[in-house]
């Protein structure tokens, strides 16, 4: 699956290889948020990469940039400035327990062409 020519990411870490099926198989990325909470997002291995890297064979963790908007800019108490990123556009994907927000430092966002 390709982003969007103008796309967003936000970085994640491939964890670990799940299972097969249903094929292509399936995939644990965790995206850690500006609170240090770590959130376990699952989903085909070409919704999180493009390249083929994440394999039942691969070498985890694996870095990866996960599709997302950003929907919201501020600043935490320290003076940290921070993102709402939302995974909801362009694929779906969602946290355990169907959570698409999280509040991101803004050096874990990227964007521009693919």
């Amino acid at each position: 699956m390709t982003a969007p020519a103008h796309a967003t990411f936000v970085t994640g870490r491939a964890v670990r290889w799940v299972s097969d099926e249903p094929f292509p198989g399936w995939v644990e990325v965790q995206l850690t948020d500006a609170h240090g909470v770590v959130w376990s997002l699952f989903d085909k291995p070409l919704v999180f990469d493009d390249e083929g890297r994440l394999r039942g064979n691969t070498a985890y963790p694996v870095d990866v940039q996960v599709a997302c908007e950003v929907v919201g800019r501020g600043r935490l108490d320290d003076g940290t400035e921070v993102l709402t990123v939302s995974t909801r556009l362009p694929w779906g994907i969602e946290a355990v327990g169907g959570r698409t927000e999280f509040l991101v430092d803004v050096h874990q966002v990227t964007t521009g062409e693919v």
